[in-house]
C-alpha cells in the first residue's frame, strides 16, 4: 500500500506530541515546553502537501496547543481511582494552585498557599528584580552573623550557669542559718539583679528570634513568588538565560532560608535556656519570700533558753566553742570566695582612699585661710585621714556587688566608726564629749555583737550587756541633766524633744533586756538593736556630709571653679545650696537603710507601689496617685532646671558676652516660659494624657479663649511684645499715668512698678501697650537737674553765672558732657531770675543730687555776697 509522505509526516507529529506527553508526565516543565515545540512542524511550508486526513489531524492538534499544558498538569496531579470516584471541584482551587511538586529539583510546580496566590513577575522585570532580591538576600545574610552582643550571651552561658547554682548554694546556706532582714533584703537585691539579667537576655534573644521569623515570612514569600514566575516564564517560552537566572535565584532563596532557619533554631534553644535560668531566679526569691514570712511569724515565739533556766542555759553554753569555731571557720571561707570573685575591688577602693587623702592633705594648707578658722569644713580638713577613711567605706555598698560577707561588714563598720567620732568631736559642744565617747563605747559593742552572730549564745549575752548598760548609763544622764536644770535659775536644761527621744530609747532598751532574757531574742533585737544600729548610721553619715561640705569649700576655690563668676560673687549661697543637697542625700540614705537595717524595705517598696498603683476611675479617664506624682515632680523639675539655668546664665554667660540692653531678661524669661511648657508637656505625658486630644481641646475652646479670656490672652501677647521689642525693661524708671517710680518685675500678665514712695503698684501688659508710657532710661541713665535761683536787684548778672557754673563743676555726680549751662532767665517782679541745667548719669542719685546742688549753691551766693531776694510788699495807709 502507498503511502503519502504527508501521512508518515502527520504520524511523526503525533509521534512526537505523544512524546512530549510522556516527558510531561516525568518532567512537568521540560514537557510544557517539549508539548508546545511539537505542535509547530519543522517544516511548515509543506503543509500544502498534506493529505485532507493529515490536515484535519493537524488543525485539530493546533487548537488543543494552548490546552495541552493544562491537561499534562491534570495528568500529573489525577489521583489513581479518580475515574471512578472523581472529587469535586473547589470554586476556589485555580489549576496552577492544584498542582504538587515533584521529587524533580529542575522545576517544581507552585505549592498550595494559604491565603491569596503570590503575584507572579512578568518576565521583563526578571533581571531587575533578582538584582534586588540579591541585595535583600545580601542584607539577609549580614543580619544572620550574630553580632558580638549575641555571641557573647552564648559564650556566658556556661558562666552564668555557674554563677546562679553557686549563688543557689549560698543563698541555701545563708536561709538556713536563720538570716536577719537586712540579709534578706541583700538577698533579695542580688537575686532581682539576676532576675533582671536574665530577663534582659531573654528579650534580646527573643527580639532576635523575632526578627529571623519576619525574615523567614518574607523569604517564603519570594519562594512562592519567583516558583510561579518561573512556571510563568517558561509558559510564555522565555529564554534559557531567564529561567536560569529565576532558578539561580531560587536556589539563593532557599539556601538563605535554611540558614534562617538554622539561626532562628539556635536562638529560641538559647532563649529557653535563659528562660530556664530566669526561672530558677523566681524560685528563689519566692523562697526567700517565704523565709521573710516564716521569721515575720516567728517573731512572738521564743527562740533560746530564759536566762533564769539555769540547765537549760548552761548546757546551750557549752556549744559555745563549736558554733565560735564554725563561725570562724564559715566567715573565713565566705571571705575568701568574696576576695576570689570581687577581690580586685579592694585596690579600687583603695585607690579612691589614697586620692582623697591626697586630696585632704593638699587642701589642708590653703582651706584655713580659704574659709576662716570658724568653719566646720576646716575642723574636717584638720584630721585629712580619718575624712578619707570615712568617705572611702561609705563608698563600699557602691564598689562591691551585694550580698556582702557578714564579716566583712562588720569590719568595714567597725573601721568607719573611730575616724567618724574623731571628725564629731571638734564638732559638738564640749559638755556632750564624754557622751560621744560612751555612745562611741555602746556602737564598738553592738558592731562586735554583729560580727560574733555566727555564735548565738554570745551574740545574745553581748546584746544583753548592752541593753542594760543602756538602761544604767541613759537613767544617770536623765537624772544628772535633770539635777543641773532643777539647781540652775532659771530652770535651763535640753529641749523637750530630747527628753522625748532619750525617755523612748531608754524604754525601748528597757523592754529589750526583758524580752531577751526571756527568750525572745530576735524579737528582742528588732526593739533594741535597731536602734544602736540607726543611731551608729546616723553618726557616720553625718560625718561625710561634714567632709562633703569642706570638699565642695576646696572645689569652688580651686580651678577652674574660682574663674567662675558666679563663684566670685555667690560662693557662700553655693556652700549653702550644696549643703542642703548633701544633707537631704544623707536624710534619704539613712532611710533606705534603716529599713533594710529592720528588714522592712522590701514590704516597704512594695506598700509604695500598690499605694501609687492605685487608681481613681471617673468615667473613663482612671488616674493613678502615682502618676499624679510623676506629674508634680515633673512641672518642680522644669522651675528648678529653669532656676538653674538662668542663674548661670546671669551670672556667667550675659556678663561675658556684650548683649544689648534688655535682651538677658528677655532671653531668660522666654527661656523660663519654654522650660515650664516642656515640663507641663512632659509632665502630661507621663500622666497619660494623650497631647492630640489635647490640642483638639485647644482648638475647640480657642473661640471661648478669644471671648471670655480675651483680656488675659491680650495681656500675655502684649508682654510677649514687650520682652521682644525692649522698651521696657527691669530696673528702669518710668510714668504711667499717675504712677512714678521703677520697674522690678515683668511678667506673663502684668508688671511690677515700685514707686519713689514705696508702694508696688501692678500695671496690666495691656496698659504699657495701649498708654503712654514714660521712660526716663530707655537709651541712658542720664537725667538733667533744673535749678532756679531768684538775686537782688543791682546784682552783676555775669558773677551770678560764674558763680553757678562754678557750684556745678564742683560737684562730683554731674557730667561733664553736656556740659552745665546757667542763663539769665527773666526779670521778675522782686529779683532777678536765672536757671541752670546740668545732668547726671545716676538716676538712683537725682534727688540727693538736686538737694546737695542746692545747699551748695546757697552757700556760694552767701560767700560771693550776693542777696537772695524774697517778696516784699508795701502798704501804704491813706487817712481821707
Amino acid at each position: 500500500m502507498l503511502r503519502h509522505p504527508d501521512t508518515s509526516r502527520a504520524r511523526a507529529s503525533l509521534r512526537v506530541t505523544v512524546l512530549a506527553h510522556h516527558r510531561v508526565r516525568t518532567d512537568w516543565a521540560g514537557g510544557c515546553v517539549s508539548v508546545q515545540r511539537a505542535l509547530v512542524s519543522p517544516r511548515g511550508d509543506a503543509c500544502a502537501e498534506w493529505t485532507p486526513g493529515a490536515r484535519i489531524i493537524r488543525t485539530t492538534m493546533n487548537k488543543l496547543a494552548p490546552w495541552l499544558p493544562i491537561l499534562s498538569i491534570a495528568l500529573l496531579v489525577w489521583p489513581p481511582g479518580a475515574a471512578a470516584a472523581p472529587a469535586a471541584p473547589s470554586a476556589r482551587t485555580s489549576p496552577a494552585a492544584t498542582a504538587a511538586p515533584v521529587p524533580s529539583p529542575a522545576v517544581q510546580a507552585p505549592a498550595p498557599a494559604q491565603g491569596p496566590a503570590p503575584e507572579s513577575i512578568p518576565v521583563p522585570e526578571v533581571a531587575r528584580r533578582a538584582d534586588e532580591v540579591g541585595r535583600m538576600l545580601r542584607d539577609l545574610d549580614a543580619m544572620l552573623v550574630p553580632d558580638a552582643f549575641i555571641e557573647g550571651i552564648d559564650k556566658r552561658f556556661p558562666m552564668v550557669v555557674q554563677r546562679i547554682a553557686a549563688q543557689s548554694q549560698e543563698t541555701d546556706r545563708q536561709l538556713g542559718a536563720e538570716p536577719s532582714g537586712a540579709m534578706l533584703d541583700a538577698l533579695t537585691s542580688q537575686w532581682q539583679a539576676v532576675r533582671a539579667e536574665m530577663g534582659g537576655y531573654v528579650n534580646v534573644l527573643a527580639q532576635r528570634a523575632t526578627a529571623l521569623e519576619g525574615a523567614l515570612k518574607r523569604l517564603e514569600t519570594l519562594q512562592d513568588t519567583w516558583t510561579r514566575t518561573r512556571f510563568e516564564a517558561q509558559a510564555s517560552r522565555a529564554p534559557a538565560p531567564v529561567i536560569g537566572r529565576i532558578n539561580g535565584v531560587l536556589t539563593a532563596v532557599s539556601a538563605t532560608r535554611t540558614g534562617t532557619q538554622d539561626a532562628r533554631a539556635a536562638i529560641l534553644v538559647s532563649q529557653d535556656r535563659y528562660a530556664q535560668e530566669l526561672t530558677r531566679c523566681e524560685a528563689v526569691l519566692e523562697r526567700i519570700a517565704r523565709t521573710r514570712e516564716e521569721q515575720a511569724g516567728r517573731l512572738l515565739e521564743p527562740d533560746s533558753a530564759p536566762l533564769w533556766r539555769a540547765g537549760e542555759f548552761t548546757e546551750t553554753a557549752r556549744e559555745l566553742p563549736a558554733q565560735m569555731s564554725r563561725a570562724r571557720e564559715a566567715d573565713l571561707a565566705l571571705l575568701r570566695r568574696f576576695a576570689g570573685e570581687q577581690g580586685w575591688k579592694f585596690f579600687v577602693q583603695a585607690a579612691l582612699f589614697l586620692g582623697l587623702l591626697t586630696v585632704m592633705y593638699a587642701a589642708r594648707r590653703r582651706v584655713r585661710r580659704w574659709a576662716g578658722p570658724d568653719t566646720s569644713s576646716v575642723r574636717a580638713f584638720e584630721r585629712p585621714l580619718s575624712a578619707a577613711l570615712v568617705l572611702a567605706l561609705l563608698a563600699t555598698p557602691w564598689i562591691y556587688a551585694p550580698p556582702l560577707p557578714r564579716a566583712f561588714v562588720a569590719l568595714a563598720e567597725i573601721l568607719a566608726l573611730l575616724p567618724a567620732v574623731r571628725l564629731m568631736r571638734p564638732l559638738i559642744d564640749p559638755s556632750l564629749v564624754t557622751w560621744l565617747y560612751v555612745l562611741t563605747g555602746f556602737f564598738a559593742a553592738d558592731l562586735v555583737r554583729h560580727l560574733a552572730s555566727g555564735a548565738p549564745i554570745l551574740e545574745r549575752l553581748i546584746f544583753l550587756l548592752e541593753m542594760l548598760s543602756g538602761v544604767i548609763a541613759l537613767t544617770g544622764w536623765l537624772i544628772s541633766r535633770g539635777w543641773r536644770s532643777a539647781r540652775s535659775s532659771p530652770p535651763a536644761g535640753p529641749p523637750r524633744a530630747v527628753w522625748v527621744a532619750v525617755c523612748a530609747v531608754l524604754g525601748a532598751f528597757a523592754a529589750a533586756f526583758v524580752i531577751g532574757a526571756a527568750g525572745y531574742t530576735k524579737l528582742a533585737f528588732v526593739v533594741g538593736g535597731r536602734i544602736l544600729g540607726n543611731g551608729y548610721l546616723a553618726l557616720v553619715l553625718y560625718a561625710g556630709v561634714r567632709v562633703a561640705d569642706g570638699l565642695v569649700a576646696v572645689a569652688l576655690r580651686a580651678r577652674p571653679f574660682r574663674y567662675l563668676g558666679m563663684v566670685q560673687r555667690r560662693r557662700t549661697l553655693l556652700e549653702q545650696r550644696a549643703h542642703g543637697v548633701l544633707r537631704w542625700v544623707a536624710i534619704g540614705a539613712w532611710v533606705v537603710l534603716s529599713l533594710q537595717y529592720f528588714g522592712l524595705w522590701t514590704v516597704t517598696v512594695a506598700t509604695v507601689r500598690s499605694v501609687l498603683g492605685a487608681e481613681l476611675h471617673l468615667g473613663s479617664v482612671a488616674i493613678s496617685l502615682g502618676e499624679i506624682l510623676v506629674f508634680a515632680l515633673t512641672v518642680a523639675g522644669a522651675f528648678v532646671v529653669s532656676a538653674i539655668l538662668r542663674f548661670v546664665l546671669d551670672e556667667d554667660v550675659y556678663p561675658r558676652l556684650n548683649l544689648g540692653r534688655g535682651l538677658p531678661y528677655a532671653l531668660s524669661s522666654l527661656l523660663h516660659y519654654f522650660l515650664l511648657l516642656a515640663g507641663f508637656l512632659l509632665a502630661l505625658a507621663a500622666l497619660g494624657v494623650d497631647l492630640t486630644k489635647i490640642t483638639i481641646l485647644a482648638g475647640a475652646l480657642g473661640v471661648g479663649i478669644g471671648f471670655g479670656l480675651q483680656n488675659l490672652v491680650n495681656n500675655f501677647v502684649s508682654g510677649s511684645l514687650i520682652l521682644f521689642e525692649r522698651k521696657i525693661q527691669v530696673g528702669d524708671a518710668v510714668q504711667i499715668g499717675d504712677t512714678a517710680g521703677q520697674v522690678q518685675q515683668l511678667g506673663m500678665r502684668a508688671c511690677t512698678v515700685r514707686t519713689w514712695e514705696g508702694a508696688e503698684v501692678i500695671v496690666p501688659n495691656a496698659t504699657l501697650m495701649s498708654d503712654k508710657v514714660t521712660n526716663w532710661t530707655l537709651s541712658d541713665r542720664r537725667r538733667r537737674i533744673d535749678l532756679t535761683v531768684g538775686v537782688a536787684y543791682g546784682t552783676p548778672p555775669g558773677k551770678v553765672i560764674e558763680v553757678l557754673l562754678g557750684v556745678a563743676k564742683a560737684h562730683p555726680q554731674l557730667l561733664a558732657e553736656p556740659e552745665p549751662t546757667a542763663l539769665f532767665q527773666a526779670f521778675g517782679d522782686s529779683a532777678l531770675l536765672f536757671v541752670m541745667y546740668v545732668w547726671t548719669d545716676r538716676f538712683d542719685l537725682w534727688a540727693r543730687t538736686r538737694s546737695e546742688l542746692n545747699v551748695a549753691l546757697y552757700e556760694a551766693l552767701q560767700a560771693a555776697g550776693i542777696a537772695i531776694p524774697f517778696p516784699q510788699r508795701e502798704l501804704h495807709i491813706r487817712h481821707e
